[in-house]
């Protein structure tokens, strides 16, 4: 039988643990008329990320600038290379007791800065509202 003070401390250990970081994977879909050997090479990578448990994130020319990041089979694709590196902000642990490392910046910089924000006619696949980045 444990006591209050036990259950509190157990339950302040288990907020004080490092949560696990999951690793990101960032790839470059080969161009829409490269050899099919790039394209083969390309999905080797991207099962061998997926295998190692990685946030596989592809920049790939299909997606428009603008849209919003989609994901299929365990990939989510993004029109560039900034807005990846964006969402793998927005998972990495805060330095300042954030968050995230990306809202550590938004913080740090100067004037009235907002975080991003779900459009209120964006609606998510599972019927709920959400937003483009993961906070």
């Amino acid at each position: 039988m444990s006591t209050p003070m036990e259950r509190r401390l157990a339950k302040l250990e288990e907020a004080l643990q490092l949560q696990p970081v999951q690793p990101f994977c960032l790839l470059a879909e080969p161009l829409t008329d490269a050899a099919p050997e790039a394209w083969d090479g390309h999905r080797q990578k991207v099962e061998e990320a997926k295998a190692r448990g990685d946030f596989v994130a592809v920049v790939s020319s299909a997606v428009s600038q603008g849209d919003r990041p989609h994901s299929a089979n365990g990939v989510t694709y993004y029109p560039n290379d900034f807005e990846a590196r964006l969402v793998d902000a927005s998972m990495l642990p805060s330095n300042l007791g954030n968050k995230s490392l990306l809202e550590d910046i938004f913080k740090t910089l100067r004037g009235e800065v907002w975080g991003p924000v779900a459009h209120p006619e964006v609606v998510e696949e599972d019927g709920e509202p959400g937003s483009d980045m993961a906070m």
